[in-house]
């Protein structure tokens, strides 16, 4: 098939033996290209291959502790035995391009090609450029990206037919330079090229670095490279990867309702829109779920919209295979923590996601006695995250939540599992009674978690930020959050008394409407066709 777009990730979170990934974008691209296989949109995936993957995560004595996560690409994905070259800092840096695909629903494919520095002819230095995830060199692994992505598209025979080049956050932004010295610096063929994508206003999300760093790195590709009006095109002071990406783009979008206007004041730039994030249904949907979907909704895996549907299902029938999900989870558990005894009849309470402190994983417990006095024996918690390893407040995180559960030993159950993942993931967000969701306020540009929680009919408690904002207009199942007052008071008047009814179908009512306004609207199969429709200009039809 001839591949119109390329996709340019920093990770890619598609299978967790595939150490690509490290949290929200790497899974958000995962789902995207798999959405894309399921539509049979011409897409090529290009991305780096960290041997070292991100990291796996222990917890020992309180603390976060990070080893290598390694794996072997020769058992999982095809070394094409081809290379391309990026001078960096004056050494020609040699780029193995490895390549796997995605199968879509009807058997279409989504490949992707992985960039790795790990080659005899590079200097020890190189190797290590890509050896782990966002870790060591962040200037020459973007590079090595949008640079040597744009030469390894041409050596696999891909970059001919390439259209439009979708830069999913601003890390492969340097393709933008690679383009405009191929199309002979003509800044209207670049931007007719080039879309972005930003999902993040917390500014450790937005690469810059200092320009005698850039020259630097740059002085083997100046030449033809570096345009003299570089500082026009990223920064005054400070190359900055988001300002570059959106120079050359013709189409920039944040990845909700709000994140679009906050990112328009953000970049101040009326031109940015959003196109909303979802979560590929079929992957994040409990197999006994699946079984329950299929047998009333037929055709809901190739199109999600028909979820909608679900007030059709018998309550038994969701609840039966919610219980499934949760002693899963429950099972889990025991094995990590032997003696745990999470109760399956007991309100279990799910939060997972990266431990960075806007998330605000605390939030819940600020008023603990309170806490403690209506959920004795009522409640169960499950947490889960990794923080950066240079994140030392994520860390702190942790460690503070690791000494609540100490607190609420004999009280309130409540465990901290290690090494979240894509596996785990999908255990807690299918087996949880409720998700909960406390970012700050307009921090969360839109997190996907509560959408993996609602394709299994988990009603999301959230303050109202990122999707969930649409969300709720949409009067998807949740409870939305506006102080710690509110929160406690939703939970001891809301939900409990409404999981604890001996009428069971009004708590199943709930999980429906998660199902019937969250997952058939907040999912990629739309998403992707948003984009291609609006970002790419093109016509499903045409493919």
């Amino acid at each position: 098939m001839i591949r119109k777009i390329a996709y340019f990730s920093a990770e890619i979170g598609f299978n967790e033996r595939i150490k690509t990934y490290s949290g929200g974008l790497g899974i958000l691209a995962g789902d995207t290209l798999k959405s894309f296989a399921d539509l049979g949109v011409p897409v090529v995936g290009v991305t780096l291959l960290y041997k070292e993957g991100y990291f796996k995560q222990k917890i020992e004595q309180g603390k976060q502790i990070e080893l290598a996560d390694e794996w072997d690409p020769k058992k999982l994905i095809e070394n094409t035995g081809k290379t391309v070259k990026v001078n960096i800092m004056g050494e020609d840096v040699h780029i193995n391009i490895w390549r796997t695909r995605i199968k879509g629903i009807s058997n279409r494919t989504v490949p992707i090609i992985f960039l790795c520095t790990d080659h005899p002819k590079n200097s020890s230095t190189a190797k290590e450029y890509t050896k782990s995830l966002y870790t060591g060199d962040r200037l020459a692994q973007e590079m090595i990206l949008g640079i040597g992505g744009i030469r390894a598209l041409e050596a696999v025979d891909y970059y001919k037919d390439v259209e439009v080049f979708h830069m999913n956050e601003g890390h492969s932004a340097f393709l933008t330079l690679e383009l405009f010295r191929k199309l002979n610096y003509d800044e209207k063929a670049v931007k007719q090229r080039c879309v972005f994508t930003t999902h993040t206003p917390v500014p450790a999300g937005h690469d810059k670095f200092p320009y005698h760093i850039v020259n630097n790195h740059f002085k083997g590709e100046a030449k033809d490279m570096m345009p003299w009006k570089i500082k026009e095109y990223a920064g005054e002071y400070e190359l900055d990867m988001s300002d570059l990406a959106i120079y050359f783009s013709r189409f920039i979008n944040g990845v909700s309702e709000l994140h679009g206007k906050v990112s328009r004041e953000m970049f101040h730039n009326p031109n940015i829109t959003h196109i909303t994030n979802g979560v590929h249904s079929v992957s994040w949907t409990h197999p006994a779920m699946q079984n329950v979907f299929s047998k009333y909704i037929p055709g809901w895996m190739e199109n999600p919209e028909l979820l909608s549907q679900a007030n059709v299902i018998p309550d038994g029938e969701i609840w039966y295979a919610h219980r499934q999900a949760k002693q899963e989870l429950i099972d889990h558990i025991e094995r990590e923590f032997p003696g745990s005894r999470f109760d399956p009849d007991v309100l279990t309470i799910g939060f997972a996601r990266r431990a960075a402190t806007y998330k605000n994983a605390m939030m819940i417990f600020e008023r603990i006695d309170q806490l403690i006095n209506i959920g004795k024996g009522k409640l169960q918690f499950i947490f889960a995250g990794k923080a950066h390893k240079k994140d030392q407040p994520g860390k702190d995180t942790i460690a503070g939540l690791l000494d609540i559960a100490h607190i609420l030993k004999g009280k309130i159950k409540m465990v901290y599992l290690e090494d979240y993942n894509i596996s785990l993931g999908k255990k807690l967000t299918a087996g949880v009674d409720v998700w909960l969701n406390t970012p700050r306020p307009p921090m969360e540009a839109s997190g996907t978690s509560g959408m993996k929680a609602a394709h299994n009919g988990v009603p999301h408690f959230s303050t109202v930020d990122g999707w969930t904002i649409e969300g709720f207009k949409m009067a998807t199942g949740g409870w939305p959050i506006v102080d710690i007052y509110d929160l406690m008071a939703i939970l001891e008047y809301t939900i409990m008394p409404l999981y604890y009814n001996t009428r069971k179908s009004r708590w199943i009512g709930k999980m429906k409407a998660s199902i019937v306004h969250g997952a058939s609207y907040f999912n990629t199969h739309r998403m992707c066709k948003e984009y291609v429709a609006k970002a790419y200009k093109m016509k499903l039809s045409d493919f």
